[in-house]
């Protein structure tokens, strides 16, 4: 029983703790610097909407690729 634990515990660590970095990072953005949490919003779904495309185009690579192989 113990033992799951810590394979689960050490799977999920590093994950955790980049997500609560980045959290940490942007509240002493907001805080320290007094950044608005709107331009931070914004910022954040600039991001997404970046990821989503470039994984849009990576598809679209894939697709082409895979008619031009047969």
């Amino acid at each position: 029983m113990a033992n799951q634990y810590v394979k689960a515990y050490k799977r999920y660590r590093t994950p955790v703790l980049a997500v609560l970095a980045t959290v940490m990072l942007v509240c002493s953005a907001v805080w320290s610097f007094d950044v608005p949490w709107r331009d931070i919003a914004q910022y954040f779904l600039l991001c997404v909407l970046g990821v989503a495309f470039i994984a849009l185009l990576a598809a679209a690579l894939v697709f082409v690729m895979k008619k031009i192989q047969g």
